[in-house]
């Protein structure tokens, strides 16, 4: 798992959104495509999103999302790829980390365009501060 800053090509935004995420493709048989979770964002950026979940998603699984954003109307529907997948200390959560694929699904560029506004609106309420 990378999870350095000088690492991510992308800045994070902090939010808690709901999402529902089903699994399209694995690499390992703990989880059958076609599993559906319901989880909450930690963080999301332009080429991704950090999400938190009871249930272990492996490196590699690819999986499909539907996501809403407090400040956007409607849902986004992305596609992305587990990057990593991190146990919490009381064993029964996990941190993941998603790459956001622009393949797949219609909605990668409304995703960027609307999340990367947010970054540049966080960026100048930071710099007016």
């Amino acid at each position: 798992m990378s999870t350095d800053k000088d690492r991510r090509q992308h800045a994070r935004q902090p939010r808690d959104e709901r999402v529902i995420v089903q699994v399209v493709s694995s690499t390992r048989d703990t989880l059958p495509p076609g599993t559906v979770v319901r989880c909450s964002t930690k963080d999301v950026s332009t080429g991704g999103i950090r999400i938190q979940l009871e249930r272990q998603l492996p490196e590699g699984f690819l999986v499909e999302l539907w996501i809403e954003i407090s400040n956007h109307a409607g849902k986004f529907f992305l596609a992305g790829e587990v990057k990593w997948c991190q146990e919490l200390d009381d064993g029964k959560r996990y941190l993941i980390g998603i790459e956001l694929k622009e393949e797949g699904t219609g909605d990668f560029k409304l995703w960027q365009e609307v999340v990367g506004a947010n970054e540049t609106d966080a960026l100048g309420n930071v710099r007016e501060a």
